[in-house]
């Protein structure tokens, strides 16, 4: 008998959201229903067809980790109606990373089984004592990019399995037909984090430093075509530095039937868990800035996927990102030839929850 599987994605970054989307395709395919519960509507959600439900959220709304600068204080008794309303019992709970403290709670009333994503986490060393401190009503944990894992501490059973990556609808180019190289990419993380500005600043002073070093013999700078993807929660300004040759084109979101790595003759971008995996699905050149956030450590993903790669790492400073762009398009490096299979993390998944 199929069911329905509820989770809440984080909407303060887009990693959540990708990797949620990821499994609920799978789920999709096996014939089990989803509801996502989100504090902000997502538009990726609603372009992969899934019903969503806004919920007012703020910093104690996550469990064991509240994050500042999540938004004013808000009545938490509206949210408690909402997920009452909306989860029943036979429902699974889907956790990724993070534990909506009203979803969890219901659900640890009604009996829901409840299962936990976990990636590299600072404040997480210890997965399982985590869980066991904070949401005893889990009993069950699944460590990404850990295949073969398997053991139980405090309680709690951990199930390594392949990294999670979200599956494309198509593969048209964000470019426009004839564009010529080299065609960049720069892509800030976390769907428009806090340092997505000075990211998109160093990036693009960079490509112009990049076009003055590669100068045709009459000193004319190497035109360069940017595609900027700034993400739909960016709140800050681009600004095309004097001197940058090419066309720049900026947008906050591309549906989920461009690919845009694939078409791109190198990227620049941060350095998250959803980013990593798709610059290894796509093989495309890519310089990587890691970025900072709360509790995340972006090398860490750097160091896990080195030699699933094309890549180059660079410090958040423009001559050090032109400095890697131009080396690693000096040295010829193209997308690999043939793509490399995607993990099956999402579809692992799928699995062991529909399973009995």
């Amino acid at each position: 008998m199929n069911g329905r599987v509820v989770s809440f994605a984080w909407g303060r970054g887009l990693g959540h959201v990708s990797r949620l989307i990821a499994v609920h395709t799978e789920l999709r395919a096996l014939g089990w229903d989803s509801l996502l519960l989100t504090d902000r509507e997502q538009r990726l959600t609603e372009d992969h067809g899934f019903a969503q439900v806004t919920i007012p959220t703020d910093a104690d709304s996550l469990v064991g980790e509240p994050l500042c600068g999540t938004g004013p204080s808000v009545d938490h008794r509206l949210a408690r109606a909402l997920v009452d309303q909306a989860l029943t019992t036979g429902d699974v709970v889907l956790h990724d990373v993070t534990v909506q403290r009203e979803l969890y709670d219901r659900a640890a009333r009604l009996g829901c089984r409840q299962v936990l994503v976990h990636r590299f986490q600072r404040n997480r060393p210890d997965p399982a004592a985590w869980v066991a401190r904070h949401t005893p009503a889990i009993v069950q944990v699944y460590l990404l990019g850990e295949p073969g894992r398997e053991e139980t501490a405090h309680g709690v059973r951990l199930t390594g399995i392949p990294h999670v990556v979200r599956r494309l609808l198509g593969t048209r180019s964000p470019w426009p037909p004839g564009t010529g190289e080299p065609r960049i990419a720069v892509v800030a993380g976390g769907g428009g984090h806090a340092d997505a500005p000075a990211f998109l600043d160093a990036a693009l002073d960079a490509v112009r430093t990049y076009g003055s070093r590669t100068a045709g013999p009459r000193h004319d700078p190497r035109p360069a075509d940017l595609l900027v993807l700034t993400g739909p929660n960016f709140r800050g300004r681009v600004t095309v530095p004097p001197g940058l040759s090419g066309p720049v084109r900026v947008t906050p979101y591309l549906g989920p039937d461009h690919d845009v790595y694939r078409h791109a003759t190198a990227a620049i971008t941060h350095g998250g868990y959803n980013t990593v995996q798709e610059l290894a699905r796509s093989g495309v050149p890519a310089v990587i800035v890691p970025g900072v956030r709360d509790f995340d450590d972006q090398r860490v993903h750097l160091r896990a996927a080195a030699g699933r790669l094309n890549a180059m790492v660079a410090e958040p400073d423009p001559d050090a990102i032109a400095q890697a762009l131009y080396l690693l398009l000096r040295s010829g490096r193209r997308p690999m030839p043939a793509a490399p299979s995607e993990p099956d993390g999402a579809a692992a998944l799928a699995r062991a929850l529909v399973l009995p």
